[in-house]
């Protein structure tokens, strides 16, 4: 880095924001700096998106089956579909109001949103 010469905010670094508009995107990084959409990638696990593979599932379920509504306590249910054949579309698109996690990319122009800060990293 001592090479490349310049300013540290020269160089790509994580940064912290909230979003306070979902669409178009805006997200505050700072009191005085708000980044719209032009100026952000939204990294491939942000939005609307599927996936391909195996599922899991365990916990409980609320089921409608013919008219006659009950939630199931399901202790372990494993799906072995080929993983080409099965796939589950998430629905992680930003809301106002959510923290996420940004890099700030050389230069500064861009911004690499890679995920929303939630008890769980993603906010599900």
């Amino acid at each position: 880095m001592n090479s490349k010469g310049g300013n540290p905010s020269d160089y790509a670094d994580i940064v912290y924001g909230v979003v306070i508009q979902a669409s178009p995107l805006k997200v505050q990084l700072s009191n005085q700096l708000i980044i719209t959409d032009d100026f952000i990638v939204m990294g491939k696990h942000i939005g609307k998106f599927k996936l391909q593979g195996k599922a899991k599932f365990k916990g409980s379920a609320d089921m409608t089956f013919h008219g006659h509504h009950d939630t199931a306590d399901i202790k372990s249910i494993e799906l072995n579909f080929p993983k080409d054949k099965f796939e589950i579309e998430f629905d992680n698109s930003l809301e106002k109001d959510d923290k996420v996690t940004l890099i700030r990319m050389d230069g500064g122009q861009q911004y690499y949103l890679f995920e929303r800060v939630d008890k769980d990293g993603y906010g599900f």
